[in-house]
């Protein structure tokens, strides 16, 4: 995984674990009643607004770390659960469930870089309210 830092959104580069090769990329949702990440095929062409459409939807609870991975079709094609009763910041814990034919390691790697995603807006709000709070003179 690599992110993108000039991006519109929120977008990870995808890249094959072997050669290097760019294989795709997930990038967060601009226009969306809820949280959602499109996950793009590298194969498939296309830059910017004409890019083809993504070849995964993967939406659900993010802060909680409980979502689904869809196909194009919009068959059911992977289920990520944060699992165990502690996690820490740099130790998170998830079920993957991947159905058959599905690539585990794209999965995966989806996974880290949502993790990545909402730990960085977790730390930001948590600083602007730590600020909000030291403006006020309050603990």
């Amino acid at each position: 995984l690599d992110r993108k830092l000039a991006a519109l959104t929120p977008t990870y580069d995808i890249y094959e674990g072997i050669s290097g090769t760019k294989i795709g990329w997930i990038e967060k949702d601009v226009i969306a009643l809820t949280d959602t990440f499109s996950v793009y095929a590298e194969s498939a062409g296309g830059f910017g607004p004409l890019k083809a459409p993504p070849v995964y939807r993967i939406s659900g609870d993010f802060i909680d770390r409980n979502f689904e991975v869809k196909n194009d079709e919009g068959k059911l094609v992977a289920r990520v659960r944060k699992n165990g009763l502690f996690q820490f910041d740099s130790f998170n814990h998830y079920q993957v469930q991947v159905a058959p034919g599905m690539d585990a390691m794209l999965v995966i790697a989806c996974t880290c870089a949502i993790d990545e995603e909402f730990d960085e807006e977790h730390k930001k709000r948590e600083k602007k309210e730590q600020e909000q709070r030291g403006s006020r003179g309050g603990w």
